[in-house]
């Protein structure tokens, strides 16, 4: 795939989440309006709320891993050396393939099961919500695909081999460790 289409399939993804969290935020906030002020309120707006929450997480999920930024132990990781990096990440895609194998396929026959049961409010089929967590995992999975195919075959840069993001309270920590010195960073 080219670096224009990889670029703009990107971005609509993140439009795409950005357009469903405003619209989530102005459905729950115009609910909360209408029931305090006026004693009323919109009934879908939950339950569609609801489905967009769930859109937002998984979507928000595939672009942090595309990234390669979820939370990992890179300071343990990084201690290793080049071998026991590489090991790791081997360990790592691998498992994270094997999770979203099984997501898959849990997604799609709850997919399956669910295509004929609608939301009681909305009338939008279940299986909807479900579809969320099938295209995450295929996305995750394609992305894991990648990354086993480069560490295989050597092309993987050694300083790709340690991913993930720690966590804040050990980046400040270390940030203070680096500014004071190890004993004065403990207090």
């Amino acid at each position: 795939m080219s670096g224009a289409i990889r670029h703009a399939l990107l971005r609509s993804v993140e439009n795409l989440l950005l357009i469903g969290f405003v619209a989530m935020i102005a459905m729950v906030f115009g609910n909360v309006v209408l029931r305090y002020i006026f004693n009323s309120g919109i009934t879908t707006s939950e339950e569609a709320s609801r489905m967009i929450f769930v859109w937002l997480t998984f979507g928000g999920a595939f672009l942090v891993a595309k990234d390669g930024n979820h939370l990992g132990m890179t300071t343990v990781v990084v201690m290793l050396g080049r071998n026991g990096r590489w090991w790791c990440r081997l360990a790592a895609e691998a498992l994270s393939l094997l999770c979203m194998a099984l997501l898959v396929g849990g997604c799609w026959r709850q997919s399956v099961i669910n295509i004929d049961n609608y939301a009681p409010v909305t009338g939008i089929p279940l299986a909807v919500t479900y579809i969320a967590g099938l295209l995450c995992g295929l996305g995750i999975g394609a992305l894991n695909l990648i990354a086993l195919f480069d560490l295989l075959t050597g092309r993987m840069p050694d300083s790709a081999l340690v991913i993930g993001a720690d966590s804040e309270e050990l980046a400040a920590f270390e940030a203070r460790q680096c500014e004071t010195g190890p004993a004065e960073a403990r207090k």
